[in-house]
């Protein structure tokens, strides 16, 4: 790689410590990268922030001895020994970062200079940019007027029982549907969490054969049987091969923004979507799309805080009871359980789980579709070697123990972090 970009770079940082031997001071910079992302800070995020510093700088010298770097005498690394004492009096430093100012330069400069004649340059961009200035109050009046009619309408999209179009794999629906909702909702309307799913079924009256063999769910019969008994207690029909079921291609779960990261509510996808064999011609074929969530086990609130009350489970098949079934019971959801959290590795700091079983079976349950708190990422653990039969399509069948990726985005670090 001869050129990388700051979002490459972010995007790196999303798996190096699953990756990576030298596991602890990976993690302390990361945690100090995560850290000096937040967009508020307590007393206790502060010393998160010195404390990763200290782990870095305590465990660094395992670099040169293995000769991945001859010395630190790096600015960057002097630099952020001033975080801390630049962040107590000025604020966070989500307003600082080097983008910024990298984007005004062709704001200010390049886009003005295009827009002159090329003679007398300094002049017309100076005219230029204050067009540019007025258009822009102009733009902001119109916006804070329409915000002002949006704001009665909150509760459109925030209604659990509305569907939507939302039966394809794009993200071109759910932008289409956050373009719709209230940019900037007032803090008095709260937003609560909600699943959306598509106004029809992306695969309507499937059999239990077909869920079977496409979806996985060896256990779903028994699996019914028993969220009936327990939810449904006064269905006296037992289901059976022969009935049918609708089923759904993903949920979209919108939940409030955590003040710590964003300001905007998170639209956050999953999908339970069985693989497509390639067709006549040139029709590709897709893989399965079977994604990991953390799911509520007891009584959950609007935002999660910490990893209390949650277990992961990978998500297999979202579903409606046919009508002899549905009292009331809504969307559903066949997950495939993992065991509990574990307490983090003491190495990379990353919660383990494995596979649960029952009696020898893959451990299943089928639950109420708003259990689903949102998605989350987990990465196999690797050992000294890897399994080469080990594919993207196989991984999650194939490995056994696994770490939750805690740094796959700010929310989740906010979460596993206990400090902040």
């Amino acid at each position: 790689v001869i050129k990388t970009t700051g979002i490459e770079h972010k995007e790196m940082q999303h798996v190096f410590v699953g990756l990576l031997a030298v596991l602890v001071v990976a993690r302390a910079i990361l945690d100090f990268s995560y850290y000096a992302q937040l967009r508020m800070h307590t007393v206790d995020s502060l010393d998160g922030l010195e404390s990763a510093l200290a782990v870095f700088h305590t465990n660094k010298d395992i670099l040169q001895e293995l000769e991945v770097h001859d010395h630190f005498n790096i600015p960057k690394l002097h630099q952020i020994s001033h975080f801390v004492k630049s962040i107590t009096p000025f604020g966070s430093t989500d307003g600082f970062n080097t983008e910024l100012p990298e984007r005004l330069h062709t704001d200010f400069a390049k886009d003005a200079y295009r827009a002159s004649n090329k003679h007398d340059y300094e002049e017309q961009m100076a005219l230029w940019l204050q067009w540019q200035e007025a258009i822009f109050l102009r733009s902001s009046y119109l916006d804070w007027l329409s915000e002002r009619s949006q704001s009665a309408t909150v509760s459109s999209y925030t209604d659990p029982n509305r569907r939507y179009d939302l039966d394809s794999d794009s993200d071109a629906e759910i932008e289409e549907l956050r373009s719709t909702a209230p940019t900037n909702a007032s803090p008095s309307l709260p937003i609560d969490v909600v699943h959306i799913l598509a106004k029809t079924p992306a695969h309507p009256r499937q059999s239990v054969d077909h869920l079977i063999t496409a979806h996985g769910t060896t256990m779903f019969l028994p699996a019914l049987k028993s969220f009936l008994h327990e939810h449904i207690p006064c269905n006296n029909i037992i289901p059976g091969p022969h009935d049918q079921f609708d089923v759904y291609r993903q949920v979209v779960i919108v939940t409030p923004p955590d003040p710590r990261a964003s300001d905007s509510p998170k639209w956050l996808r999953i999908r339970a979507t069985p693989e497509v064999q390639p067709g006549p011609g040139q029709k590709h074929g897709t893989p399965a799309r079977f994604d990991m969530a953390l799911i509520s086990d007891g009584v959950r609130t609007s935002n999660l805080r910490t990893f209390e009350g949650v277990r992961v489970a990978q998500v297999r098949v979202i579903f409606t009871l046919p009508h002899q079934f549905q009292v009331g019971s809504g969307p559903l959801a066949y997950v495939k359980w993992f065991t509990p959290l574990r307490e983090p590795d003491p190495s990379c700091g990353l919660h383990q789980v494995s596979r649960s079983t029952h009696q020898l079976q893959q451990n299943a349950a089928v639950i109420h579709l708003d259990k689903i708190v949102c998605p989350c990422h987990l990465i196999p653990k690797l050992g000294p070697s890897v399994d080469p039969r080990w594919m993207s399509a196989n991984v999650y069948e194939m490995a056994h123990d696994f770490y939750l990726n805690t740094f796959i985005d700010l929310e989740t670090f906010c979460i596993s972090a206990r400090s902040v």
